[in-house]
């Protein structure tokens, strides 16, 4: 009487071996992948904040300002920004573009956010009478 033994063969075992570690490999590269996106999210965040702060010290301030480029560095979150501000004319006289870039390096070669806005001259809006 032959006995018959029950189990898996070697090549079932390699064969299952191998589609588990496709698959394992797989919801690495995407977890992975999530990871690197909570990164930049958070990066574009914090930089973005960085603008909009310059933008409102610019309204503050009061001034009119002159058609010009400025750079700067702001601290937020611990990590240290850059800065680069251009002021241009518009078509129209009473306002001005600002655009605000931001980056990581100190020579801003890469900006990674980027905020424009229009300034108004001070006192250059007439009161409706109604």
């Amino acid at each position: 009487m032959a006995i018959k033994n029950r189990g898996f063969t070697l090549i079932e075992m390699l064969l299952a071996l191998a589609v588990f570690a496709y698959a394992a490999s797989s919801i690495l590269g995407v977890l992975g992948q999530s990871a690197r996106n909570l990164s930049d999210i958070e990066q574009m965040t914090f930089a973005s904040w960085v603008a909009n702060d310059r933008l409102v010290e610019l309204q503050y301030d009061k001034q009119w300002p002159p058609k010009d480029k400025a750079k700067g560095e702001r601290e937020m979150a611990g990590q240290l920004w850059y800065w680069q501000q251009k002021i241009e004319k518009t078509q129209d006289n009473n306002l001005r573009s600002v655009t605000v870039d931001i980056s990581t390096d100190k020579e801003g070669s890469q900006s990674i956010y980027s905020l424009t806005t229009f300034v108004s001259k001070p006192n250059s809006a007439k009161p409706s009478r109604g």
